[in-house]
């Protein structure tokens, strides 16, 4: 008896085309995965910086505030002064403009304010210093500083 085999001499060895698509979209939404998270991070780290110089900026207003000890000396945001170099840096208004222009140089949209809170006993300054974070909004800093009065009277 006689058998006969059938071999399979059709069968398909590869991929076929539906898995070679299959396999281009997986690979490309990793790749897009990727490129995402980097871009978030390359993102985060940007905004960390701008951050970072925004705190240095505030504390340098909030150096100046506590190296004065003249309690009638105020470095609140007057409007339209500008920055004169040829003034001497006694004059608070000049020096709270002169950090106004750093800040609106060194920080993406940046703008500072002084403001002083007389609803608190002693009464705080209030430095503020936004900027604008890319693709987010705006994003801000504030440092409460003691006044020099402040720094003068007895704590209880």
């Amino acid at each position: 008896m006689h058998r006969r085999t059938t071999s399979n001499r059709n069968q398909q060895s590869g991929l076929t085309f539906v898995e070679v698509i299959v396999a281009a979209l997986l690979l490309a939404s990793c790749i897009i995965g990727i490129a995402a998270i980097y871009a978030q991070h390359d993102k985060t780290v940007r905004g960390g910086k701008l951050h970072a110089q925004a705190v240095v900026l505030a504390k340098e207003m909030a150096g100046y505030m506590q190296a004065e000890r003249n309690p009638k000396v105020s470095f609140e945001t007057v409007l339209c002064a500008t920055c004169d170099s040829s003034k001497g840096s006694d004059n608070a208004a000049n020096v709270v403009a002169c950090w106004q222009d750093r800040v609106e140089a060194e920080l993406t949209n940046g703008s500072a304010r002084v403001s002083l809170d007389r609803s608190s006993i002693p009464p705080y300054y209030v430095i503020t210093v936004s900027w604008s974070e890319p693709r987010s909004g705006t994003a801000s800093y504030v440092l409460r500083v003691a006044t020099p009065a402040a720094a003068t009277v007895p704590q209880t």
